[in-house]
């Protein structure tokens, strides 16, 4: 469509001005925390050498003081980290020990403790005090915190247990933190041997559908290097998944917690350049890969490019100018909506197109009453009735997922053994919370976002989706895959995906016609009907095993597999 191929060729074009822009306002941003009396960082006019490798040894005055590499407390992963940082922002110590965040910004953090039993290590830059050495960067080890602390520690930030590593608020005076590039900088440690490698880039690690896939995904394939690199700063909103991500691979690096924003081209070119990386897949999607992807194909002619899209409209389908479509190998597209889009509105030649259906496990099949006693159990622990019918919502609280709908679908329904349990974190739990406050809703069950919400479909009749726009959700997948039938919006595959069977489709904003749907499927006979569809659905089309099939062959065209 000629709208889509404007899109494209707005962003193709505008990319040097926005690229300005950016500068201009950052250079603004800076001005201002400098009167603030905050740490700012800027590139360095004149690059530094190349530091000789190895970059740390325990005599003063090193380029970088560290524990050896081998240290059995100490893993080399994050040792990485440290390296990236520090050539980043020209530290030249690196101290032992553990520090909590501040409890209130702009004072100092807590004391420093002793690396016994876990800890982290904090960069200092030339000519700072111990004091002031926290106002820079802290690295947690893979570990998490000390194992003398508390469970719950007296500082809370949120998921800080689990979570690798944060930006601690600078605390000293007015001045300047220097950036340089990462990759000269590191450019003498040399390459890394070890099995065909992949690089996933992220925006972030939440608890979420495509934070998800990924997981299952890796916990299907042997054989393989995998790093998770990440590039936005850590949103409690959204929750947290690095120590998930680190049960898969100990490469883990989320960059945009603690780098400067201008030094993530250099990390990942280090990254890449360093451990051999066969494939890079923008997975879910960030503005860095697009605006910086052409770049990465000069710089590495021979890396296989992949992007996953899932969306046909607007955000990252837009961005697939010609400079971005030259430079990438492969379009991941999780529906079919996206993959005609790919070929008819931007020209992307169908051998570049990959159409990769998610894919999830399916659960043996239990007996009556043993999903009985499941059900009432786990009905008793979340407060639900024990009679009656529940639609659950499984969902990121996002404009996207319009969760008020859910909320309205509920009143329609009010006054009737027909429950709602909304389950989910985000943007809008402020506005939900307050919208429920305000005019509460007596049939609808409230929980916050959990790590895994698989545990919570037993208490589920039903699942309902009311999204603007989808790929193909996950949330929906692992409802049919226990025979669970579903109400959703026809956004992506769902259309598809209930063809046969399994649910009903209504419009997106129809709440006549979603109340009407789940009117059908409160007949409990229809439902086992729908769900015995859904499930065999899931067994044919959906399987966790062919989805990992699928990605490998795209992924590592030149392995075992041959390519699709």
């Amino acid at each position: 469509r000629l709208p889509a191929r404007l899109e494209a060729a707005f962003w193709e074009k505008t990319g040097g001005l926005r690229r300005r822009l950016r500068g201009l306002l950052g250079i603004l941003a800076r001005r201002r925390q400098r009167r603030r009396g905050r740490a700012v960082a800027e590139p360095r006019e004149k690059a530094l050498s190349p530091l000789a490798y190895p970059c740390v040894g325990p005599e003063p005055g090193a380029p970088y003081f560290a524990v050896t590499p081998d240290s059995p407390d100490f893993p080399p992963e994050t040792l990485e980290a440290l390296l990236l940082v520090a050539a980043a922002e020209d530290l030249d110590l690196v101290e032992a020990g553990w520090a909590e965040p501040s409890r209130v910004a702009g004072l100092p953090p807590a004391e420093i403790r002793s690396l016994e039993g876990g800890g982290a290590w904090l960069l200092r830059r030339p000519g700072t005090t111990r004091q002031e050495s926290l106002a820079g960067k802290v690295l947690p080890l893979l570990g998490g915190p000390p194992a003398d602390e508390p469970a719950e520690p007296k500082v809370c930030w949120p998921f800080f247990k689990q979570s690798g590593a944060y930006r601690f608020p600078p605390t000293g005076g007015a001045g300047r933190t220097f950036c340089t590039r990462v990759d000269f900088r590191l450019g003498a440690m040399p390459p890394l041997e070890g099995p065909p490698t992949v690089l996933f880039l992220l925006p972030y690690l939440a608890i979420g559908g495509a934070e998800r896939l990924l997981f299952d995904l890796l916990g299907a394939w042997n054989g393989y290097r995998v790093l998770i690199v990440t590039l936005e700063p850590h949103l409690a909103s959204l929750g947290e998944n690095v120590g998930q991500a680190r049960r898969h691979t100990p490469h883990v690096h989320t960059l945009g917690d603690w780098l400067p924003r201008e030094t993530h081209l250099g990390a990942l070119f280090h990254l890449l350049r360093r451990y051999r990386v066969n494939t890079l897949v923008s997975w879910n999607g960030t503005p860095f890969f697009y605006d910086e992807v052409k770049a990465i194909r000069d710089a590495f002619p021979r890396l296989r490019i992949l992007a996953q899209l899932y969306h046909h409209e607007g955000a990252y389908f837009a961005r697939n100018g010609p400079a971005a479509r030259t430079a990438i190998d492969g379009h991941l597209a999780v529906n079919r909506a996206i993959a005609t889009a790919l070929e008819k509105e931007l020209g992307v030649p169908p051998g570049k197109i990959y159409l990769l259906h998610h894919g999830v496990e399916l659960p043996p099949e239990k007996a009556a009453t043993s999903r009985e006693k499941e059900r009432d159990r786990l009905r008793q622990e979340l407060g639900l009735p024990a009679d009656g019918i529940v639609l659950g919502t499984f969902i990121r609280l996002h404009p996207q997922k319009r969760p008020f709908d859910i909320l309205a679908l509920a009143r329609l329904f009010a006054g009737r053994p027909v429950y709602f349990l909304l389950v989910g974190g985000g943007p809008l739990e402020a506005e939900i919370e307050a919208e429920l406050a305000a005019r509460p809703v007596p049939n609808l069950f409230r929980r916050p976002m959990v790590a895994d919400a698989r545990g919570l479909y037993p208490a589920v009749d039903l699942c309902l989706l009311a999204s603007a726009y989808e790929g193909l959700p996950i949330f929906l997948l692992d409802g049919l895959a226990r025979g669970i039938p579903c109400v959703a919006t026809g956004v992506g595959e769902i259309p598809e995906l209930l063809a046969e069977g399994g649910g009903i489709a209504a419009p997106v904003g129809d709440l006549a016609g979603l109340a009407a749907a789940i009117e059908t499927l409160l007949d409990e006979e229809e439902r086992r009907r729908q769900g015995a569809i859904g499930r065999r659905a899931i067994a044919e089309r959906f399987s966790l095993d062919a989805f990992a099939t699928a990605y490998r062959r795209a992924i590592f065209p030149d392995g075992d597999d041959a390519a699709p």
